[in-house]
């Protein structure tokens, strides 16, 4: 599988070990995941060559059920993430306008998709060598807030697999579309997957 990265699967073998000793408390504080590089798919919707990085401390912030947001889950549902961000339903802008990218994922927890925010955070001193890092990684169970995502077209989507962005739309319930004609929204949702042109690899 093409990643961007020489040996993804060796990188993705290698996050899933290292996730475990995190689970089972064996990871040093303060360790950082190395993920590799983005891939063709990722280049393509804008993310910088650079490696990309995740801190162990923010799995365990944003796994915690006493987190300010709370969204927990079990740290070994994010096994294959590598692989999983390399290979997303779509890549988004935030909306936050920090110039951080939103990857949707087809990792779950329960019938929420986890998301990945990575943003590029330059390096300190003389050397400063950047790194994609990984600042947030949970389910996202705002489904409203994907569909708009998507309805936005390239407003703020840059990359998107129609054939899984189709699937993930089709299994969405019309009731999480507030007000108005909902089974109509997620149609033109639909539509803006389907006329949306992807940047070329």
């Amino acid at each position: 599988m093409e990643t961007g990265s020489d040996n993804a699967e060796l990188v993705n073998m290698q996050f899933d070990c290292d996730l475990q000793r995190q689970i089972d408390g064996t990871l040093p504080v303060g360790y950082v995941y190395k993920l590799g590089c983005p891939g063709p798919v990722l280049l393509a919707a804008g993310l910088d060559d650079l490696p990309m990085e995740l801190e162990s401390g923010t799995l365990n912030t944003k796994s915690d059920a006493r987190y300010r947001r709370p969204h927990p889950f079990d740290l070994s549902e994010l096994k294959g993430l590598p692989i999983a961000i390399n290979t997303p339903i779509a890549v988004f802008r935030s909306t936050r306008q920090d110039s951080a990218m939103v990857i949707l994922t087809e990792l779950k927890h329960g019938n929420d998709n986890f998301v990945a925010v990575i943003k590029v955070r330059m390096g300190k001193g003389r050397i400063n060598i950047g790194v994609n890092n990984i600042t947030s990684v949970y389910p996202k169970n705002r489904v409203d807030e994907i569909l708009r995502w998507f309805k936005s077209g390239d407003r703020l989507i840059t990359w998107v697999d129609k054939e899984k962005a189709l699937q993930y739309v089709s299994t969405q319930s019309p009731q999480y579309i507030v007000g108005g004609d909902p089974e109509g929204f997620i149609k033109s949702v639909k539509e803006v997957i389907q006329n949306f042109l992807n940047p070329i690899f």
